[in-house]
């Protein structure tokens, strides 16, 4: 592509997990370029001689992709974007390229101290599968909720 693209935006080693069996894989986050006004991000997971990769309009998009091809196998990556209580805003998706996430605590509106990057390395016992994260996001959105 021309025009600067495709443009690396991350590009290290995360954790994945499937039971007790922890491996490092190398993770990589693209901004392939434009399609008219739309983005197009891809990640890219080199989990020993394999390769996943998806595709999206954002970064969190193609990370849940992405965990769509890892769930069948038991396999979760340990990003925050893998978390059960984090969840893109539209806005974030929109003009951050859901590159940062917001950390959703029950009761409490999210703040700007509540963002994250989508794949820095999360805890463990923090992560979730794609359905559990968004019953959790449906049930965050759905209770009332106070300022901090």
């Amino acid at each position: 592509m021309s025009n600067g693209y495709p443009r690396l935006l991350e590009d290290r080693d995360v954790l994945v997990v499937r039971g007790d069996e922890q491996k490092r894989a190398l993770v990589r986050g693209w901004l392939d370029g434009y399609d008219g006004p739309l983005p197009r991000y891809r990640i890219e997971l080199f989990l020993g001689k394999d390769l996943y990769t998806a595709t999206a309009m954002d970064m969190f998009e193609a990370l849940v992709r992405l965990r769509r091809q890892l769930e069948p196998k038991g396999w979760m990556v340990a990003v925050q974007g893998s978390r059960r209580d984090t969840y893109p805003s539209g806005m974030g998706r929109d003009v951050g390229g859901g590159r940062r996430i917001y950390v959703m605590r029950m009761g409490r509106a999210a703040t700007s101290s509540d963002l994250v990057d989508t794949l820095a390395d999360a805890a463990l016992d923090q992560l979730a599968t794609i359905a559990e994260q968004e019953a959790y996001r449906d049930t965050w959105h759905a209770a009332p909720k106070h300022r901090p």
